[in-house]
Order: C-alpha cells, then structure tokens, then sequence
C-alpha cells in the first residue's frame, strides 16, 4: 500500500535515530548508554538553553538533566558504588558524579548534531 497525501506526493517518513554513546576515557571503559538521537527541535532548544545558560543557575541545570534523563535517555548498564542499579531516568541521571553526567549530555549533543551518525565518541 502506497500512502499519498491530497495534492499526490507521497509523505517522507521522518526516521527517528539512536545512540550509543561512546567514551574514550580510561575510566569510563565499558559504560553502555543508549539515548534517543532524534528529539524535536523544541526539545533539543529547551535542553540547549537550560544546559548552555551563562549564568549557570542550578535550577536550570537541574532541569536540562532531568530533562535528559526522562526525555532522552533509553538504558544503560550503569550501577552505583553499593551494586545498585540506577534507573535510566531523571532519578538515575541526576545521581551520577557531575563530570559523567556532563559527558554523556556533551556526547549526546555531539552526536545529536551530527548527521548520519549512529554513535558519538567524546
């Protein structure tokens, strides 16, 4: 079945990318994180803008990893130092030490900016 829309032309499918986000870091060896590469527009300004404020208020900063978290992030294999398995959401994201959280948002923003890539090393 063919699908055309009133003036004839057939629709494009916009096909929604993901990631696996990759670290080059010794210490990150072995970290498996799965996110959504292909948000909205709005999604991806609102996070941009909450991360990249100059005045770096915490709430704003607060909200762009939750946002991450809950909007964006799929899985990973991510435990805390007592074998606890994080959950894959805002909850779990916002428990991370500052500079992983920060990596992954800076390797998912490489990625998400990047055409054609089913993964991001940073």
């Amino acid at each position: 079945m063919v699908v055309q829309n009133v003036n004839g032309v057939k629709p494009f499918v916009i096909q929604r990318r993901r990631a696996i986000l990759v670290f080059s870091e010794p210490e990150y060896s072995g970290i498996h994180i799965e996110a959504r590469l292909d948000v909205d527009l709005k999604t991806f300004l609102d996070l941009q803008s909450l991360a990249g404020a100059t005045d770096s208020n915490p709430d704003d900063l607060r909200s762009a990893f939750s946002m991450f978290g809950d909007e964006i992030l799929s899985s990973w294999n991510l435990e805390d130092e007592d074998g606890r398995v994080l959950p894959a959401d805002a909850s779990g994201f916002l428990s991370l030490p500052p500079t992983l959280a920060t990596k992954v948002l800076g390797a998912w923003t490489e990625a998400a900016t990047t055409a054609g890539e089913a993964s991001a090393s940073e």
